[in-house]
């Protein structure tokens, strides 16, 4: 991880935001009641076209023996970390994407995961084009499965690197 990249660590705790509107405001304009109106088959295609739409790389998976296994994978993770999406179902996660010098900090987000916590940092991954650095997200959903999101920001955090080397 760059220095720039540790500097802007962000903290794996999510902030737990109030459930309930103050009695004298108006109630949201949704409710989680009016957003499950569907049925769970639609919901399901649903977040599919989500998931397959969506410009970050998104990968589904369960956790067995410890180590998080891609269930299920989008276009653009394919993309970014193996060209051939077949080869990506049914392999541990950290095996493909997280390189040697990275994987005690891997080990921490799958431990923190299989407790039911989320987990939000700057990362560096192994991409098809050499180490890239990333906003990661990651969701745990039931017993022993998530969600893994990575946002590509290497651009970004190379353009600040060096405006701060112009300094």
């Amino acid at each position: 991880m760059t220095e720039l990249a540790e500097y802007l660590y962000v903290s794996p705790e999510y902030i737990q935001l109030p459930t309930r509107h103050p009695t004298n405001s108006h109630p949201p304009a949704f409710s989680p009641s009016s957003i499950m109106t569907a049925t769970s088959s639609q919901f399901v295609t649903q977040f599919g076209q989500l998931l397959h739409s969506i410009d970050d790389a998104v990968v589904k998976f369960e956790i067995e023996d410890g180590e998080p296994i891609i269930v299920e994978a989008n276009h653009a993770f394919r993309d970014i970390f193996s060209p051939d999406m077949k080869r990506v179902i049914g392999l541990p996660l950290n095996d493909l994407i997280v390189p040697a010098h990275r994987e005690a900090e891997a080990r921490q987000f799958d431990e923190r995961t299989a407790d039911g916590k989320s987990n939000v940092a700057f990362v560096t991954r192994a991409a098809v084009d050499g180490e890239k650095t990333f906003l990661y997200r990651g969701i745990p959903y039931g017993d022993e499965s998530g969600f893994a999101i990575y946002t590509d920001v290497t651009d970004e955090v190379d353009d600040h690197e060096e405006l701060l080397d112009l300094l």
